[in-house]
C-alpha cells in the first residue's frame, strides 16, 4: 500500500503585502516626494538629506498644503549624537506686529486673518532645510533640490487633494484677489487642473536653482526679500526687510514621556506635541488593549482624554520664549492622574464656555517621516496653514505665502478658522511663534526610535497622531494598518465626537448613551486625519501613507530597488 502524502492547502491567511526593506524608508503625502527621498537614500544620503528633498518636492507638488512661503516643525534623531532635536522653522511674527493686529473698531477682522498681509508670518522653511543640511546632512542644498527642480520643469500629475482644494470657497476668494495666483495655479484657459493632469511650475524651478547656487540668503536678503516685503505690506502687513534677513530657526528641547513600555518624544511648545503626550498619559490610566480596539469603552476613554488635553491647551500653551509654559507639569504622570480623575462614565465638558462654539474647520499641512539605514530619523510637519495660505503670490517666484499669523489669538477666546480658541498666552507679539497643532513625534523602544509619526489635518493632527501611537503600542499595528483604521476626533463635547465609517452602530449608540454627540462620516467620506509614519521592526523599515489623500509609503529593497504603495501619479 502506497504511503499517503500530506495535502498542503493554500494558507487561509498571510501577511499583508506592505512596503518595507532593510535600507531605509519614507512616508509622505506624495509618491513624488517619497520617490525623491528614497532616491537620495539610495545615492548614499542620510535621513536629513532625504528630508530636505522630500520637503522641497512637497513644496512643488502640494502648494495648497505647504511650500517655500511657509514653515515647519522638524523633530530629528541623530544616531551619531544619540540625541533628539526639535527645529522650529514655523516662522515668527514680524517685529512690528502687536496684539491688536487683527482688530478694527474693537472687532476681529476675519478677512485680515485669512487673506491679508497681516496674516503672513516670516517664512521659515528654506532657512530650516539649509540648517538641517549644514548641521546633519551629507549633501548640498543643490543636490537635495534636484528632484524638486526636475518635477517643476518637466511636470507632475495633479494630486487628489490638489484638485479637491480648487472647489473650496476660500481658495476661490484667493484666486479672485490675485492675478499672479491664477496665472500660477490655473490652466491658461482659467480652468482647474484635474486629478492626474500634468502641470509645471517653471517659476519655482528658477527660484530653486538660484537657492541651490547661492543658498538661503538669496531668499532672505536682497531683491527677493524686498519683493516679499513690498507685496505683504501692500496687502496690509507690517513687514521690514530685517524680519527676513535676521530670521533663524529656533532649536527647542523636545518633550518626553513614557507610554506603556515605550518612550515617546514629541516636538516642544508651541507645537501640539505636549498635548499628544498629555493625552497618552491620561490614556495610560486605562487598559485600552483589554477594552478592545474601537470599542465603546475604549473610544470613550480616548474621547475624554482628547477633551481634557484640548481644554488645557487652550489656556496653558504659547511660545515659551515669550510666556512661561509649565511644560513639565503638562506632560507629567501626576498631572495626568489628576485630569483622568475628572473623567467618568458619562461624556464630560472640560473647556470653558467661550471655547465650545461648534464650527467647521479645514485640515491642511503635510507630514512626512524618514528613517535611514544609519539609524537617523526625521519626523517633519510643514504648512502654509490654510489651503494656499493667504493667497499672496509674488509674481515670478512660483509660490504662495502662508497665513500662519492666524494661529495667534486675535482676541482672548476668539475662535480661529480651525475651531480653536486660546487665551492671552498666545497673543500676537513681534518675534513670537504662534501655537500650532503640528506635532511630529517619535516612539522609542530600547532607547532607539522604532516609529517616526505625525499627521496633517489642523487640530486632527493631535488626535490622529495620538491614535496612531495607541494603535502601534497598544495593538501592535504596523504603519499600513495604523493609518487605515477608522479614526475619531473631539475637541469639546459641544462640537461633537466625529467618527469615521467602520465603527459599528451598536458601538456608536453606546457612546450616545454615555452622552457623546456622535457626528458620523458617511462611507465615502474620511476625516482630514492624514497620518504618515515609518516603523523599524528588527532590521526592516516599514512605511505607509494615508489613503485619505495621496499618501505614499516607500522603502528600499535589499537589491536597491524602490518599493511603493498608495496612490501614484508617477510615470
Amino acid at each position: 500500500m502506497a504511503e499517503k502524502k500530506p495535502i498542503y492547502m493554500w494558507p487561509a491567511h498571510w501577511d499583508r503585502p506592505v512596503a518595507h526593506g532593510p535600507n531605509g524608508a519614507v512616508s509622505s503625502n506624495s509618491v513624488y516626494a517619497t520617490r525623491a527621498g528614497l532616491e537620495i537614500l539610495k545615492k548614499g544620503g542620510n535621513a536629513f538629506d532625504a528630508a530636505a528633498a522630500v520637503s522641497l518636492v512637497l513644496s512643488v507638488v502640494e502648494p495648497h498644503h505647504s511650500g517655500l512661503g511657509g514653515g515647519c516643525f522638524s523633530l530629528i534623531y541623530s544616531a551619531e549624537e544619540n540625541a533628539f532635536h526639535a527645529v522650529d522653522g514655523r516662522g515668527i511674527a514680524p517685529k512690528k506686529a502687536t496684539a491688536d493686529l487683527f482688530i478694527k473698531d474693537g472687532e476681529v477682522q476675519d478677512e485680515w486673518k485669512d487673506l491679508g498681509g497681516q496674516s503672513v508670518a516670516v517664512p521659515g522653511l528654506i532657512r530650516t532645510l539649509e540648517t538641517l543640511l549644514d548641521r546633519y546632512g551629507t549633501m548640498s542644498l543643490a543636490e537635495a533640490a534636484e528632484p524638486a527642480i526636475r518635477l517643476a520643469e518637466e511636470g507632475f500629475g495633479t494630486g487628489f487633494t490638489g484638485a479637491l482644494t480648487m472647489y473650496d470657497d476660500s481658495v476661490e476668494r484667493k484666486m479672485r484677489l490675485s492675478t499672479a495666483m491664477r496665472e500660477l495655479y490655473l490652466k491658461p484657459d482659467g480652468s482647474f487642473y484635474r486629478f492626474g493632469e500634468k502641470q509645471t511650475n517653471p517659476e519655482i524651478a528658477a527660484l530653486l536653482r538660484n537657492l541651490a547656487a547661492e543658498g538661503s540668503d538669496y531668499f532672505y536678503k536682497g531683491r527677493v526679500a524686498e519683493q516679499l516685503v513690498a507685496l505683504i505690506n501692500e496687502r496690509g502687513g507690517c513687514f521690514s526687510v530685517e524680519d527676513l534677513s535676521e530670521y533663524e530657526p529656533k532649536f527647542r528641547e523636545p518633550v518626553r514621556t513614557t507610554y506603556r513600555d515605550c518612550e515617546v518624544v514629541a516636538f516642544a511648545p508651541p507645537s501640539g506635541g505636549a498635548t499628544v503626550l498629555e493625552m497618552l498619559n491620561i490614556l495610560e490610566q486605562s487598559d485600552l488593549k483589554a477594552m478592545g480596539h474601537n470599542t465603546a469603552a475604549g473610544l470613550h476613554a480616548i474621547a475624554e482624554a482628547m477633551k481634557l488635553a484640548f481644554a488645557d491647551r487652550s489656556s496653558a500653551l504659547g511660545d515659551p520664549d515669550f510666556v512661561q509654559v509649565d511644560t513639565a507639569r503638562l506632560v507629567s504622570k501626576e498631572f495626568a492622574r489628576e485630569r483622568f480623575a475628572l473623567a467618568g462614565e458619562k461624556a464630560g465638558e472640560y473647556a470653558a464656555a467661550e471655547n465650545i462654539e461648534a464650527r467647521e474647520y479645514p485640515g491642511n499641512t503635510s507630514h512626512f517621516a524618514v528613517m535611514d539605514r544609519f539609524g537617523n530619523a526625521v519626523s517633519q510637519t510643514q504648512t502654509v496653514r490654510d489651503w494656499f495660505g493667504c493667497g499672496i503670490v509674488v509674481p515670478g517666484l512660483g509660490f504662495v505665502l502662508n497665513n500662519a499669523m492666524s494661529d495667534f489669538s486675535a482676541a482672548v477666546g476668539a475662535i480661529t478658522s480651525q475651531g480653536l480658541a486660546y487665551g492671552s498666552a498666545n497673543a500676537i507679539q513681534g518675534g513670537k511663534t504662534p501655537l500650532s497643532s503640528m506635532a511630529p513625534c517619535m516612539v522609542l523602544k530600547d532607547g532607539k526610535p522604532f516609529l517616526a509619526i505625525g499627521a496633517a489635518g489642523g487640530p486632527r493632527i493631535i488626535t490622529g497622531t495620538m491614535q496612531g501611537i495607541v494603535n502601534a503600542v497598544d495593538f501592535g499595528l504596523t504603519p499600513e494598518r495604523l493609518v487605515g483604521l477608522p479614526f475619531v476626533h473631539e475637541i469639546t463635547n459641544a462640537q461633537g465626537l466625529e467618527v469615521e465609517y467602520g465603527i459599528s452602530e451598536d458601538t456608536l449608540r453606546l457612546l450616545e448613551a454615555k452622552g457623546h454627540h456622535v457626528v458620523r462620516n458617511t462611507p465615502d467620506q474620511a476625516m482630514s486625519t492624514m497620518l504618515n509614519s515609518v516603523m523599524r521592526v528588527g532590521g526592516e523599515y516599514y512605511a505607509a501613507g494615508t489613503a485619505r489623500v495621496d499618501g505614499c509609503g516607500g522603502a528600499i529593497a535589499p537589491d536597491g530597488s524602490l518599493v511603493f504603495e498608495g496612490i501614484a501619479q508617477d510615470e
